[in-house]
């Protein structure tokens, strides 16, 4: 099982044991993390500084790099979406409680233009990669969140590996 499964599970685990009755703050910490989708299919990195926190910390654990601040997380996100420019995520589930929100999703998208700063080539090739992000939220901002996908899977679908 992918650790992005595992860690999904042990989250709606932990979910499902805390009550099953959904607060209004857990409600909006779900409608935060399918935002947080949203904005990365917007291609806009307006959307995404949008929803965090002043100080936050968001971490792509796969390529282990981390951006602690508004023009960080968008270079991040700019040169993301320029080496896929047909980046969609397709939401799988979601779930929240008082303090944190969990997304499931599937990245989809061509490696039509690649990236030079990380050394991946343009491939061309058409990918469909599922992953976890993982919020924690705090007054209706991300305070931190940590993507997990699998960058061995990745570099296969796109054919960057041999």
């Amino acid at each position: 099982m992918k650790s992005s499964s595992v860690l999904f599970l042990v989250c709606l685990a932990g979910f499902l044991f805390s009550g099953c009755k959904e607060s209004k703050v857990a409600q909006q910490n779900e409608s935060i993390a399918i935002s947080f989708i949203k904005a990365w299919d917007s291609h806009k990195a307006t959307d995404l500084n949008a929803l965090f926190a002043k100080d936050f910390l968001y971490t792509e654990v796969a390529s282990g790099q981390t951006y602690a601040n508004a023009d960080a997380l968008t270079t991040y996100f700019t040169a993301t979406i320029a080496g896929i420019p047909d980046s969609k995520f397709e939401i799988v589930s979601v779930m929240g409680n008082e303090k944190y929100a969990a997304i499931e999703w599937i990245w989809k998208g061509t490696n039509s233009v690649g990236w030079d700063f990380m050394g991946i080539p343009a491939t061309g090739k058409y990918f469909e990669l599922p992953g976890v992000s993982v919020m924690e939220i705090e007054n209706q901002k991300i305070i931190r969140n940590s993507d997990y996908w699998d960058w061995n899977t990745f570099m296969k679908l796109i054919g960057a590996t041999p």
